[in-house]
């Protein structure tokens, strides 16, 4: 049988990674993910036409077919295309442009998100979970613009996706996500883990699919607070007020720090007592670990590496020195952050003092303090 292509709808995708050029590799599953909600959407329509006894015509699935035949530049804009098979048996002449159909039903319901009127009645309900997995690759500021350019563009991003979740009434949120943790427990024959998050401190359970995440895994693992804190790349599960549920696969771990940091804590690490001559407690392990999980916040906000030092009681100091002022964050044994600023040019003081895991408030200290001093 003779096969032609056909372009299939228009992309455009806009804001993070796509406005550099080239397109992301992990943005590829997001075709297979979108060419199986056609294919859902498709089946559905196709039995809300048709008698219940009815199934649908063998090859259904495999009948549609998507291919990128190309990007093109303008953020990032890639061209789809049907593989047509004629002459097409399966299909009656009222169904035979039945994924052209569930592309323009797709897009509709978008439409209708976004215009807070929910999802249309005549979406097909078996779609919906496939629906809310598209996209799951995007980032908080990146979305999908489908027919860019026209009066009938809608867009598609993750805020659209809670909002399916959300009308849909279903509890899990499906999300591709970097994780900031420490790896507690660990199950080989059963593929499991447990991953206590840097923030907020709660273990959730992990799953894996592949055998060759089990080494990683085991390299990280310590069954206390001792454990490194790791990034892993992952499949996760979240709650609609972004609360994570669980990791449902590993795609990737990794230190969390750049080495020039990690290195530096390895080094205070290796300090035992009175290095000072004489003087000048070690610094826990614990208190590394806390000290570890600030500057992941100081990496995510992009602060810049600060200097490092061990204090003589056992704490340790980040220094941020500038020629018009100076900022300094102290983490004591006890766990307290001690927050100061200091401006060389009217000797004005800033100060506060935080528990260890109040990030947030830290972060946004010293970052109003080097916006303030940095030459």
């Amino acid at each position: 049988m003779a096969s032609d292509s056909r372009a299939f709808g228009s992309w455009r995708l806009r804001g993070g990674r796509y406005e550099e050029p080239g397109l992301p590799v992990a943005f590829l599953a997001e075709f297979a993910r979108y060419e199986r909600l056609v294919v859902d959407v498709a089946r559905g329509l196709w039995k809300q036409r048709h008698t219940a006894r009815q199934r649908v015509p063998g090859g259904f699935a495999s009948s549609f077919s998507l291919r990128l035949s190309d990007i093109r530049t303008g953020s990032v804009i890639p061209v789809l295309e049907r593989q047509v098979v004629e002459p097409d048996a399966l299909f009656e002449d009222g169904d035979a442009g039945i994924f052209d159909e569930a592309r323009l039903v797709i897009e509709e319901a978008l439409r209708s998100i976004q215009a807070d009127k929910g999802i249309p009645a005549t979406f097909p309900v078996s779609a919906l979970k496939e629906f809310s997995s598209f996209g799951r690759s995007l980032g908080e500021e990146e979305y999908i613009e489908f027919e860019s350019g026209s009066p009938d563009c809608v867009i598609y991003s993750q805020s659209v996706r809670r909002l399916i979740q959300e009308k849909a009434r279903l509890e899990r949120f499906e999300i591709e996500m970097l994780l900031a943790g420490q790896i507690v427990a660990l199950s080989a024959d059963k593929r499991t883990f447990e991953f206590r998050l840097t923030r907020g401190d709660k273990v959730v359970l992990g799953r894996f699919s592949s055998d060759d995440v089990i080494a990683e895994l085991r390299q990280y693992l310590d069954l206390s607070t001792m454990a490194p804190t790791v990034s892993i790349n992952a499949v996760a599960i979240q709650s609609m007020n972004d609360e994570i549920i669980e990791i449902q696969d590993v795609l990737s771990i990794e230190p969390s720090l750049p080495p020039a940091w990690s290195d530096r804590l390895a080094e205070l690490d290796g300090l035992e007592a009175g290095w000072l001559d004489g003087h000048g407690r070690s610094v826990s392990r614990k208190l590394l670990r806390a000290v570890e999980t600030i500057l992941l916040d100081f990496l995510d906000a992009q602060v810049r590496y600060p200097y490092i030092y061990p204090t003589e009681d056992g704490g340790v100091q980040l220094e941020w020195p500038y020629s018009r002022g100076e900022v300094t964050v102290t983490i004591t044994p006890d766990e307290k952050v001690e927050a100061y600023s200091f401006s060389k040019e009217d000797d004005r003081e800033s100060d506060k003092v935080f528990h260890w895991r109040q990030l947030d408030g830290i972060t946004e200290f010293v970052i109003g303090g080097i916006a303030e001093y940095a030459d």
